[in-house]
């Protein structure tokens, strides 16, 4: 067997061990990237619910205001005019915490679409440094083949 045929087989060797640590450092990055997704919504979950308890506390503070304004003024406050403007706040209150909770919710499922995402994409990356290992060795000693690499001289 000709030295050359030994020194293409082991460079075809280190070239496809070469491509499987890529696919496995392409799967390392998507997947770090899934758990930077994961940390990145859950923090905009976190503001979303903080959104909701500024609203919660503005809404209580409006209503406090509203109550003892009504009581200083001797108007009753749960009647007339000072209750209107009550159910008011809380309708107002109670739909933008409705809001923040829904974007609590949004921020979650997209977290988790974009976690999968990457994930699969790891995967995919993975099966093709994998694939592409192995297809590209069998190519290249099908070559060498071919040009009479293994033939005795």
């Amino acid at each position: 067997m000709n030295p050359w045929t030994i020194v293409a087989v082991v460079a075809s060797v280190g070239k496809s061990y070469a491509t499987y640590q890529s696919g496995m450092a392409q799967k390392a990055y998507y997947d770090s990237k899934a758990d930077e997704a994961l940390l990145k919504y859950k923090s905009k979950r976190i503001e979303a619910k903080e959104q909701g308890v500024k609203v919660i506390k503005a809404t209580n503070d409006n209503l406090s205001t509203m109550i003892a304004k009504a009581a200083a003024s001797g108007i009753m406050p749960m009647e007339g005019s000072a209750a209107t403007a009550q159910i008011t706040s809380l309708r107002v209150g109670s739909e933008e915490f409705a809001i923040s909770m829904i974007n609590q919710e949004l921020m979650q499922n997209l977290g988790l679409v974009e976690f999968s995402n990457l994930k699969a994409a790891g995967k995919n990356a993975k099966q093709a440094g994998i694939m592409g290992a192995i297809f590209g060795f069998g190519t290249d000693i099908a070559t060498i083949g071919t040009a009479g690499g293994f033939e005795k001289t």
